[in-house]
């Protein structure tokens, strides 16, 4: 089926300025669509590592063409093709597997490119009408790319459960090697979430980014399934450490589990109970996850954080009556490292 096509921008590639110049095109189309900062992170990288790809090992010389793209049902997506005169892989297939990297670009290779798309064709055909128009040039390899605007859903806000984070990168990056989840399953269930993207920078942004999408979209399974699925699914990446936790305010219960150094607690206002977290490195070699459950009693507050928050410090530190926010934002700002990456999520249970 042929989509409808506009705001369709072509952009050469023959120049390591162009990396920057095509990126940009594609986050300010990204933005103007309605993507999230999240999600126009993602495009911003895909969009990279495929003209870094084009100078690496296209023969230097190729195009992008970014637009929108409509469907019959009216849904909105992301469409960029990238095209080159370069001898290409020997597997096109095979270069798309996590991990494999002809030359040095992110170090992540191809993988990244069909981990951020939504639909990835190689040398896919074109109507006439678009081939006459924009490939007056004869192309050996072509990638194209699609990534579906999210269809909005309303949530509720869960009235029993409070939540705060914040999270920043290393100071003078650009990238967060942090993210954190939380997000309501249903009516009685949270899932809340801290992960820490090995090292700092545009790698380890993208650990976390898959890892955050993978939580989300997964987030009704078992928390020992919803791990390994987030394992496998971050594998060719640096890999991320996660504490993950779902709390359910039906049966006044709190399950946790996490691998690597993620801190967590609940604290009752007056003591802290630590949860545990095992170690070894989601995406390359992660434990049997063990889940542990606690009772939830009316006001606890969980507290979750990345290991750029200095450990230097105790729950009566804070005044736990301000906001979530307010005490995550506190934390960030008293007890954040300047060489890391720093994450924190606080989360009160009112009944």
């Amino acid at each position: 089926m042929e989509m409808k096509r506009s705001r369709i921008l072509s952009l050469p590639i023959d120049h390591e300025s162009d990396v920057g110049i095509c990126r940009r095109k594609a986050v300010a189309l990204a933005n103007q669509m309605g993507f999230n900062s999240v999600k126009s992170g993602e495009i911003a990288i895909l969009v990279t590592e495929m003209v870094t790809n084009v100078l690496k090992h296209g023969g230097r010389k190729g195009k992008v063409i970014i637009c929108q793209i409509e469907d019959q049902s009216q849904q909105k997506a992301f469409e960029v093709w990238c095209c080159d005169i370069g001898d290409g892989f020997e597997s096109f297939k095979e270069a798309l597997k996590d991990g494999f990297s002809a030359v040095e670009t992110l170090g992540l290779g191809l993988g990244s490119i069909r981990r951020f798309s939504d639909e990835l064709e190689i040398n896919p055909l074109a109507s006439d009408s678009f081939q006459e128009m924009y490939f007056e040039e004869t192309y050996k390899n072509c990638l194209r790319s699609r990534k579906w605007v999210p269809v909005k859903q309303w949530l509720g806000l869960h009235k029993q459960i409070e939540i705060g984070g914040a999270s920043v990168p290393k100071p003078g990056e650009n990238y967060n090697g942090d993210a954190y989840v939380s997000t309501h399953i249903n009516d009685h269930e949270t899932l809340v979430a801290v992960i820490d993207g090995l090292g700092h920078g545009k790698e380890a942004h993208l650990a976390s980014s898959i890892a955050k999408e993978q939580l989300i979209q997964k987030a009704e399974l078992p928390l020992d399934t919803l791990m390994n699925h987030v394992h496998q699914s971050i594998k060719g990446t640096r890999g991320a450490v996660i504490g993950l936790a779902k709390i359910n305010t039906k049966t006044k219960k709190l399950a946790y589990t996490g691998i690597g150094n993620i801190e967590c607690f609940l604290f009752d206002g007056k003591e802290r109970k630590t949860l545990l977290s095992f170690g070894g490195i989601m995406g390359h070699n992660m434990r049997t996850p063990r889940i542990f459950e606690l009772n939830l009693q009316a006001h606890n507050r969980l507290c979750l954080y990345s290991d750029g928050i200095t450990s230097r410090w105790k729950p009566n530190d804070l005044d736990w009556d301000m906001s979530c926010q307010k005490i995550a934002e506190n934390i960030i700002n008293q007890y954040s490292r300047n060489n890391d990456d720093a994450t924190v999520l606080i989360i009160r249970y009112t009944p």
